[in-house]
């Protein structure tokens, strides 16, 4: 699949992407439950538009003062405000109409005591989310966004490409190039929680697979194998 041009509606433009130790988590399933990792692909809006789910690092300290219940609930919490960039400055003053500023899924602890955060873009046009939400995360000049920020460690510390984003049942394989330059071993695993669980969010896959340059990403990172899919649990707001 080659690489499609991602178009932004109206004032959204590319750069402007506002927002709304390791747990690799796995649970038991009968043969008629449905996979505990699957959440649906999303959906396209009337006017062909799709907000593009996206991983990013959770706020330090969000998880703990926002827990999220048995049945998902977040408690505790409030919508992030603006993108700052590294200094913390402010950019734009956030825009309801153009962004959910809401977490709409959460992973399970992973690396460093972290865990991933799903929030949506502002409306874009395309016929692939998955590769597109890949790209969006990759072009993104912005290492923090929101206050208390979410963190896009791939902003920082990858040259990535994608190259082709595949599902085969409950699959996903992303192959990607590049040349990737996390600052350390936190950031490699952040680097690759963010990439799997914005192409599975995309896609509704349970299971994916992420190749650099032919070879899988986590070996390039120098991490280890993972026993179970990262889980991934929907956010439920009051």
């Amino acid at each position: 699949m080659s690489s499609r041009p991602l178009r932004l509606t109206g004032a959204a433009a590319a750069l402007t992407l506002i927002l709304t130790g390791c747990g690799w988590g796995d649970e038991d399933q009968t043969e008629n439950d449905s996979p505990a990792n699957t959440i649906p692909q999303p959906e396209f809006e009337d006017d062909d538009t799709i907000r593009l789910p996206v991983a990013m690092v959770t706020p330090d300290g969000h998880s703990e003062g926002a827990p999220l219940g048995d049945d998902g609930t977040l408690e505790g919490t409030e919508a992030p405000g603006a993108p700052v960039d590294e200094e913390g400055n402010e950019l734009f003053e956030a825009d309801p109409d153009k962004t959910h500023q809401i977490e709409v899924a959460r992973t399970d602890q992973f690396g460093c005591e972290d865990t991933a955060s799903v929030i949506r873009t502002v409306p874009v046009v395309t016929d692939d989310p998955a590769q597109a939400a890949l790209e969006y995360l990759i072009n993104d000049p912005l290492y923090y966004h929101g206050d208390p920020a979410f963190i896009n460690a791939l902003a920082a510390s990858a040259d990535f490409a994608v190259d082709s984003v595949e599902t085969d049942g409950e699959t996903v394989t992303v192959e990607l190039s590049g040349d990737p330059a996390p600052r350390s071993g936190c950031e490699s695993w952040q680097v690759l929680a963010q990439v799997e669980t914005t192409a599975r969010m995309a896609t509704g896959a349970e299971v994916s697979e992420v190749l650099l340059n032919g070879a899988p990403l986590a070996e390039e990172l120098d991490l280890p194998p993972m026993d179970a899919p990262l889980e991934i649990h929907e956010v439920t707001h009051h």
